[in-house]
């Protein structure tokens, strides 16, 4: 989005990139003071906060002044929403909630920049967005103004497996302790044990057969056990062809989800083998490595049959962004 704007309205890439810092830290922000709230209610982050970082970044482009900025944020409070029950039986409608807040972060940039003026208590007064969308539930305004260690921006990280957020954790623990994988036919039983807030999602702990992608992506048995039999689950196109895997689903049937009260960072997975012999992998023990030091090989893989060769070019152009007196030469080989 941030991108698209800046291509539009001519920005340098300093502008652009100052932008994307600017529309992370409202998003943060948003993010500590309300999101747990927001997710008790039912209500997904993604596009309920994402579109306060899309406003932010809008306005920042835009070259909106502060009261245009403010009225940007609370015109974005209006059009905050979506729910994740379509996980349960794996829909699209989670694909279009980062965009349906793109889209809503612009517009709200877009009426405030026109003259559209906003109440003062959009965002907290007594029915405003925390009341309304947090009701009944613990939400902290003071997190919207408080000083911070860092920018937002530097908690950002990228997913290592194309999957529910609730299933890194337990797929990063196997795929370091065990990275060569398991044969199906060597698995008697296996027992994953884990926080009780990861099995909160909708689709979390359904039972195989899984009768499409969103539904594997979102199994807490699924996706572990995938990662334990050694297959690809880096690569999104395996769950988009393999969501009916056979062997994932043999072991599958053979596998339990248990809670622990032992601490949120607490996982264990149990791997009885039919040898009598049981595979142990537990977080305290979990390789620390770094996951994102392949960003720029999966754009790479990812990006090369679509840029027509230009992609060595791309990297380098967005490597030195912060330079460039406009962004429309990346635009135009992104689009080729």
């Amino acid at each position: 989005m941030s991108l698209a704007l800046g291509e539009q309205y001519r920005r340098s890439g300093e502008a652009v990139l100052s932008a994307i810092v600017v529309g992370y830290e409202a998003a943060q922000r948003m993010h500590v003071a309300a999101a747990s709230a927001l997710y008790s209610n039912g209500f997904r982050a993604v596009p309920a906060i994402g579109v306060f970082g899309a406003a932010a970044a809008a306005s920042v482009l835009s070259g909106l002044d502060t009261r245009q900025f403010a009225n940007a944020l609370n015109f974005a409070a209006n059009m905050a929403g979506g729910v994740s029950e379509g996980f349960g039986e794996g829909t699209i409608e989670d694909h279009v909630h980062a965009g349906l807040a793109a889209r809503a972060g612009i517009t709200a940039a877009a009426l405030a920049g026109a003259g559209g003026e906003t109440s003062s208590g959009t965002l907290d007064g007594a029915d405003g967005f925390f009341s309304t969308f947090a009701r009944s539930r613990d939400y902290d305004l003071g997190a919207l103004t408080a000083k911070t260690a860092g920018l937002g921006i530097r908690s950002a990280w990228s997913k290592p497996f194309p999957a529910c957020q609730a299933n890194q954790r337990t797929m990063r623990l196997i795929r370091s302790l065990q990275p060569a994988g398991l044969a199906p036919a060597e698995i008697e039983r296996v027992i994953i044990t884990r926080a009780a807030r990861e099995y909160d999602a909708p689709g979390i702990c359904s039972e195989p057969p899984y009768q499409n992608m969103v539904l594997a992506l979102m199994s807490a048995k699924f996706t572990p056990i995938a990662t334990l039999l050694g297959k690809p689950v880096t690569e999104s196109r395996y769950f988009k062809k393999s969501f009916g895997d056979p062997d994932v689903e043999e072991v599958a049937h053979k596998t339990t989800l248990l809670t622990t009260d032992a601490g949120d960072e607490n996982i264990t997975v149990e791997v009885v083998r039919k040898d009598g012999r049981t595979l142990t992998l537990r977080s305290a023990e979990e390789a620390h490595l770094n996951w994102d030091t392949d960003l720029e090989m999966r754009f790479e893989a990812l990006a090369s049959p679509r840029l027509n060769g230009a992609t060595e070019t791309v990297l380098d152009l967005v490597s030195s962004l912060e330079s460039a007196r406009y962004i429309g030469r990346l635009m135009q080989l992104v689009r080729a």
